[in-house]
């Protein structure tokens, strides 16, 4: 190789660039592929899958320092193909570059094994079901110590000791034993998640920590991995269109997190993280979730592989799309559909236990969560005018059958009966939702005329904002925002939407567009305009209800397409179960 001419026009040649050994390329590669003892783990245990293991039994010691140990019953290799497998980009699943658009595998670059062979002390016994002997190769740190035949049963279990002793500085920015427990634990469990028909075993440090058996189908093995009373707080989701199928569970209005700890995703059983799919979550749960909350899911998405692109990052956790945006309007449109379906109900009342609430439902007992968290009341955008009350609700005849109004406590929350217990509903909450609902069809229908303003105000935007609202004069006008150019960064308001009674114009459609600025697309923006909109209109918490304006209220949230929470995903009204009640009262046999 030349780098170049020398003083007499002489080429020279260059010794700065030369081809790295092959056991610090595997080390290099180890680092990509192997970040902490959890992803070692992963990789054994998806290569136990791929090679048609119906049961996995995995062995952790010190949190993976010391020991990992993976054994399964696969079909095991011969002598041949248990060396070549050591070697970097040997593999069994892609033949050309074609394969790779059609990866149903977990895994296939080849690169696992001599990666985690080159930083440990690697022992891989195997054999093939029909093999009188099996094959053992023993490596300390990527280099061969013995290589030959071993007894041992069919499948293949393959032992990780002193993981990283090669590399010390990757060794101590290892966390905790408990926090690399945790990781492969979380690990292990979403493997389980994704094959219900594999039998599963894990030990820490000698002793059973976890166990199932194959199972017929998810929900038994949800019930393994959450306990019995997963259920409770989910709601099954099973939607197909367009060669696409959706399913699994999402997490009632109400029931979310403060993280994406517990939105688990799967694309063609592969556990995955996806902005597209987070997004799509977001839009599909959109008005029944708090903003800076996120929903618990356990969705599995089944898809033509080649619409995938897996080979994004080396953990092969990420994932792209092909058609992003109809991936992305399949998935939001399927939750929103589960959310519409009527099969939920008032949220139950949050149980106290000696540690303050109920643990939230998760992989890894180490984290625990309120199950449902009741957010302090935001303070209202803008004022109303007061007086009387004037609800501008859809009137619906009549409470449903097995409702029974019985009060109001503080002027603030309606208190009904129905089968199974005590609902306690927010006013306030309430009415955001019958507002939100009642304009969204009126925007669908084109029938929002705005209120004209005496005196017109004239505002100023940015060059930015500027751009951005005139292409949006006529959405703004779906909702009765009357705005119109006037040339260079100058508008004209002259409408403000029906039931707005504020003097701040320029505050309220300052506040408009930049809450439209951060929407979405399509229904989304839509959506954010109308929460903007419903934020200044709404019941003050104090406002006094007489008794038959309590029950017009009642009566029209629960005509509502999602009367459980208000736009904004705080919950409308609460249970208070017969059983919750006999409990507190000491009645409880």
């Amino acid at each position: 190789m030349f780098a170049g001419r020398g003083e007499f026009g002489r080429f020279v040649m260059s010794q700065r660039i030369r081809l790295l050994a092959e056991v610090v390329a595997n080390r290099i590669a180890a680092g990509e592929v192997v970040e902490r003892p959890a992803s070692a783990v992963k990789e054994l245990v998806e290569n136990s899958l791929d090679a048609g293991a119906k049961k996995v039994e995995i062995s952790v010691e010190r949190g993976g320092r010391s020991l990992i140990r993976v054994t399964d019953d696969g079909h095991g290799m011969g002598p041949e193909d248990a060396l070549l497998a050591l070697e970097r980009h040997a593999t069994s699943k892609i033949r050309d570059a074609s394969d790779l658009l059609k990866i149903q595998t977990f895994g296939f670059r080849g690169e696992a094994l001599p990666s985690i062979a080159s930083v440990s002390r690697f022992t891989l016994r195997t054999r093939e079901p029909e093999a009188l002997e099996g094959t053992e190769v023993v490596i300390d740190g990527g280099k061969i110590v013995r290589a030959g035949s071993a007894g041992c049963p069919a499948g293949t279990s393959i032992e990780v000791r002193q993981l990283f002793a090669h590399v010390p500085g990757r060794r101590k920015f290892l966390r905790t034993e408990e926090t690399e427990w945790g990781h492969i634990e979380h690990g292990v469990k979403l493997a389980a998640l994704a094959r219900p028909d594999v039998g599963w075993v894990l030990r820490r440090d000698g002793a059973v920590f976890w166990q199932d058996t194959a199972r017929k189908d998810l929900e038994e093995r949800l019930a393994a991995v959450f306990g019995r009373d997963w259920r409770g707080s989910l709601l099954p989701v099973d939607v197909r269109d367009g060669g696409m199928h959706l399913h699994g569970y999402i997490g009632r209005p109400g029931v979310n997190r403060a993280t994406r700890a517990e939105q688990i995703l799967f694309v063609n059983s592969r556990p995955v993280q996806s902005g597209s799919l987070n997004a799509a979550l977001l839009e599909g749960y959109h008005n029944a979730l708090m903003r800076g909350r996120f929903p618990i899911t356990v969705l599995f998405l089944a898809m033509d592989p080649s619409g995938v692109d897996v080979n994004v990052h080396p953990s092969k956790r990420e994932v792209r799309f092909r058609q992003d945006g109809d991936v992305r309007r399949f998935v939001s449109g399927a939750v929103a559909e589960v959310l519409r379906g009527g099969s939920v109900g008032p949220l139950p009342m949050p149980t106290m236990t000696t540690n303050g609430f109920t643990p939230s439902m998760t992989l890894s007992p180490m984290a625990h969560q309120p199950a449902v968290t009741l957010p302090a009341r935001e303070p209202m955008a803008a004022a109303v005018t007061g007086g009387s009350l004037e609800l501008a609700v859809e009137s619906t005849p009549g409470i449903p059958a097995g409702w029974r109004f019985l009060g109001i406590v503080d002027h603030l929350y309606l208190v009904a009966e129905k089968e199974g217990g005590v609902v306690l509903i927010d006013q306030h909450a309430a009415h955001e939702r019958i507002l939100f609902e009642q304009l969204l069809r009126q925007v669908a229908q084109e029938e929002v005329h705005g209120q004209k303003l005496l005196y017109p105000v004239t505002m100023e935007f940015s060059p930015l904002q500027a751009s951005f609202l005139k292409d949006r004069v006529e959405q703004l006008a779906k909702v009765g925002l009357g705005i119109s150019s006037l040339g260079g960064n100058a508008f004209l308001v002259d409408a403000l939407p029906p039931r707005i009674r504020t003097l701040a114009v320029e505050e309220f459609v300052r506040g408009v567009v930049a809450d439209l600025e951060t929407g979405g697309t399509g229904t989304r923006k839509d959506r954010k305009l109308s929460e903007e909109v419903i934020a200044k209109t709404v019941i003050k918490a104090n406002d006094r209800l007489n008794e038959a304006e309590a029950l017009r209220l009642m009566a029209d949230l629960l005509a509502c397409e999602l009367p459980y929470t208000c736009p904004h995903g705080r919950p409308t009204m609460i249970l208070l179960s017969k059983g919750e009640l006999e409990k507190k009262f000491g009645r409880a046999g």
